[in-house]
């Protein structure tokens, strides 16, 4: 399946798009990390009763703290954080149907100048540059445009 050539334009922002949502997901995590609580068991000293004013022993209870309104919230995060990596994954698999695509290229010319302005981001200048000796910033941004209106 060939993709979209307006894919091509979004290619960068697809690739910053994914460093974000990563970003995003490790802060989740971190999230998630700093709510569980140190100690797991709660203990507490009662007396047995009381006989007169003397009391008739003590007794030590333990027992596991309440910890639902974390474990919500820790639902909660890691349901986010699931949804983020999904979201991920789909743009991940728009990276490499581009890539993929770029390199079924028959014309290396074309596909070096999609390359330096879509993949690695370079202006016009720049691609002119690093297409070498008599490439011309109109020529390049020419050419791209040609392919990019073609049907």
């Amino acid at each position: 399946m060939e993709p979209d050539k307006s894919v091509l334009k979004q290619y960068l922002s697809i690739k910053k798009e994914i460093d974000a949502e990563e970003t995003r997901i490790d802060k989740l995590q971190r999230e998630i990390d700093s709510m569980r609580p140190l100690e797991r068991e709660v203990t507490d000293v009662v007396t047995k009763g009381k006989r007169g004013k003397k009391p008739l022993g003590i007794c030590i209870i333990r027992g596991s703290g309440d910890y639902e309104d974390i474990n919500k919230k820790c639902a909660n995060l890691r349901e986010r954080k699931a949804k983020k990596e999904l979201h991920v994954v789909a743009l991940e698999r728009k990276v490499i149907d581009v890539e993929a695509f770029l390199y079924s290229m028959e014309e290396s010319e074309l596909r070096n100048i999609i390359m330096y302005s879509c993949v690695d981001g370079m202006n016009w200048k720049e691609v002119a540059e690093a297409m070498g000796d008599g490439y011309t910033e109109e020529a390049c941004k020419k050419k791209f445009s040609r392919f990019m209106n073609a049907n």
